[in-house]
C-alpha cells in the first residue's frame, strides 16, 4: 500500500509509481469522496472536445472584411465572369 504525506501547505504528493499506474498528468481533476474517516479521489475523465463542421468555425470567427474593398468591387462584371467560364 502506497503512503501520501500532507506537506505543510496540505498538498499531498503522489508517489511515482501511482503516477505512472494511473498516467496523471499535471492539472488532472479528482473527485473527491468521503466515506467514513476515508478519503477516496476519483479521477476525472476529461471530456472530449467535439471538431465542429468547418461552416460553424467560419460563421463563428469570420474572417476580417474590408468594406471598402467590398464597395471597390464591380459585383455584376465579377458575376458575369463566372457565368461565362
Amino acid at each position: 500500500m502506497e503512503e501520501l504525506i500532507v506537506d505543510d501547505t496540505y498538498k499531498i504528493h503522489f508517489p511515482r509509481t501511482l503516477v505512472d499506474l494511473l498516467n496523471i498528468k499535471p492539472r488532472d481533476r479528482f473527485s473527491i469522496v468521503i466515506k467514513d474517516n476515508e478519503i477516496v479521489l476519483e479521477k476525472v475523465k476529461k471530456e472530449k472536445k467535439v471538431q465542429k463542421d468547418s461552416l460553424v468555425e467560419l460563421l463563428e470567427s469570420p474572417a476580417h472584411v474590408d468594406i471598402v474593398r467590398i464597395k471597390e468591387l464591380n459585383l455584376n462584371a465579377l458575376e458575369e465572369e463566372l457565368w461565362t467560364t
